[in-house]
């Protein structure tokens, strides 16, 4: 079935704040670490932390001699729970949304000036609580209609909402509250996200037959995206999880959508995104669900990354001005199918986050990926020691770097210092030392092996290692909340997602240049080295339109970012055919 999925899903920039906040303590910093009351309301979330020992304290600690560290969550607290925190002897972090804290301000400035305030929202909720705590007695919560014509205003007033309100409600009990006592003054104080979440899903409920709302079902702003969208007329499912799906369901239906509340993680909507994908709609036939079957185990298993790897191989050598050789594309796809699989089979915790799916293949095919990987790398070693001596021994180098990769290696004392216990661990180090591999593979190997220019196997491993790097980088985007839980330092992780962006766009101007320049130069054989523009512009494409939000990370996605290899090799090589 064809999944739209809302471009303001998810963590909102308060509850991202917060939960980054929080992972961050628990990955740098030792001691006691807890949460004043739930950090967020999404459950799948706090289990995650929970596990990761940060604890929830349902009061202020009786003595004043707590230790440890507790953190304010994103709805904030009223400023004398805080002080009784702070006089605890706790270290007190503070992850209070900073739109909260800007009504928090808006009702402290106009309490000094002798005006009541007046709070819509839920009487329940966190948020709403803490504001009541600045706003001080006699503050007035409305819920509904009911609420706003039963109470009674005496002197000067302002009305506030809560942040996740809905903003038609706001509008029209605001209306009935200043029609009875127009002594007051209204400030819409409903997030940004909260508007443009609300309006995104009418817009998608347009388009759609069914609508998907990923949340925690306490969530009040994710109940609200799915009334608004019952309103609209499209069938509604609430899912905390994937396993809530319903596929007899889903069945029933072509155009799906996929929105969150503002406290559901992205790794949470992607589960659900690849369950959905793999159900076919319908009007779907047995053949298209067979191609998209067939594309999810090549993905699984870096058949396809792999198969990508050893066309580019074939490519480099034509762009060097040698023969290509079925041997060097062997190996290419043997290393880079057992090196992918090895790191991934070797326990990575980010990828049960990303991808339950995978996770579930990876489990079940064990053994048969192990040994499979396993011989690939005895049939390179077998094909490389009748190349010659060198490319052998570059093969055993670059295997042995694959696998120190993802292995504990270094002393403990200089574990202890740098903070690093193997390459993995190094911030960072998985975009650059995974294209670096696959320059050596795809271009260096077999430049050595077939006597190539120096000149040439330097051009082509510049150009292949920094493609590769654009690849690698997006992938790591796609996975940033999933590594950033597991702990894994990504670069996307290190220096954020828009700072790696903006990388890759330099980075992609780079090897424009480099396109024209290295043909230009004789770095690459001419005019077939001009014919990795089109390749290119398929990476740079699917870079924009990322970029833009026109689509999200899935199957399909990754899919293509792995077919901008195969495009650029089968251009070359057509072009090496025909000219």
């Amino acid at each position: 079935m064809k999944v739209h999925i809302a471009k303001k899903a998810g963590f909102c920039m308060g509850v991202r704040r917060a939960v980054d906040l929080t992972l961050d303590l628990v990955h740098k910093e030792s001691g006691t670490i807890v949460t004043y009351g739930p950090l967020i309301h999404n459950p799948q979330v706090l289990d995650v932390l929970g596990n990761k020992g940060v604890g929830i304290l349902d009061g202020v600690p009786g003595e004043p001699s707590a230790e440890g560290t507790v953190i304010i969550r994103a709805h904030g607290v009223p400023p004398a729970e805080k002080e009784r925190l702070q006089a605890s002897g706790l270290r007190v972090k503070d992850a209070t949304c900073p739109r909260v804290l800007k009504v928090q301000a808006i009702i402290s400035k106009h309490r000094k000036q002798g005006r009541l305030t007046v709070i819509i929202g839920d009487r329940n909720h966190a948020e709403v609580l803490g504001l009541m705590g600045y706003a001080g007695e006699g503050c007035l919560v409305v819920s509904d209609e009911a609420d706003a014509r039963a109470i009674n205003i005496t002197g000067p007033y302002i009305i506030v909402s809560q942040t996740t309100q809905d903003e038609a409600s706001f509008e029209k009990l605001s209306e009935i509250i200043m029609a009875r006592f127009p002594d007051g003054l209204v400030f819409n104080t409903i997030c940004d996200s909260t508007h443009l979440r609300q309006d995104e899903v009418k817009n998608l409920c347009r388009k759609v037959e069914a609508l998907v709302v990923v949340g925690g079902k306490n969530s009040a702003n994710t109940k609200r995206l799915a009334e608004i969208a019952q309103g609209m007329g499209v069938d509604v499912f609430l899912v905390e999880t994937e396993e809530e799906i319903d596929a007899a369901a889903m069945r029933a239906y072509d155009q799906v959508g996929v929105t969150a509340g503002a406290s559901t993680p992205s790794w949470m909507i992607n589960r659900v995104v690849r369950v959905l994908e793999g159900i076919p709609g319908r009007s779907e036939g047995v053949m298209k669900a067979m191609v998209f079957q067939t594309i999810r185990v090549l993905m699984a298993s870096n058949a396809y990354v792999a198969v990508a790897g050893a066309l580019l191989t074939a490519a480099c050598s034509v762009l060097m001005g040698i023969r290509p050789m079925f041997d060097n594309a062997v190996v290419s796809f043997g290393y880079i199918f057992a090196m992918h699989n090895f790191n991934r089979l070797g326990g990575t915790q980010s990828d049960t986050f990303h991808d339950p799916m995978l996770s579930s293949f990876c489990r079940r095919h064990k053994s048969c990926l192990l040994a499979l990987s396993f011989l690939l790398l005895l049939v390179c070693f077998f094909l490389t020691f009748r190349q010659g001596s060198l490319p052998f021994l570059v093969l055993c180098a670059m295997t042995l770097f694959g696998l120190l990769y993802s292995i504990h290696f270094f002393p403990r004392f200089l574990a202890e210092r740098i903070k690093v216990s193997r390459l993995k661990e190094i911030p960072g180090s998985k975009t650059v030392f995974v294209a670096l591999a696959w320059a050596v593979m795809v271009a260096v190997l077999p430049g050595l092996s077939q006597g190539a220019a120096t000149a040439r196997i330097a051009g082509c491993f510049v150009f292949i290692m920094f493609m590769v790097m654009v690849r690698n980088a997006l992938f790591d985007i796609f996975q940033v909340q999933g590594d950033r839980i597991a702990g894994k330092e990504t670069l996307p992780v290190v220096i954020g997602v828009e700072k790696t962006m903006t990388m890759l766009t330099v980075v992609m101007w780079l090897l424009a240049v480099c396109g024209v320049a290295l043909p230009a130069l004789g770095l690459l054989a001419a005019p077939l080295g001009y014919f990795l523009l089109p390749g290119l512009g398929y990476l740079g494409l699917y870079l924009y339109l990322y970029r833009k939000g026109r689509f999200s990370p899935g199957v399909r996605a990754e899919f293509g970012l792995e077919t901008a290899f195969v495009a650029a090799s089968a251009i070359i090589l057509a072009a090496d055919g025909l000219l």
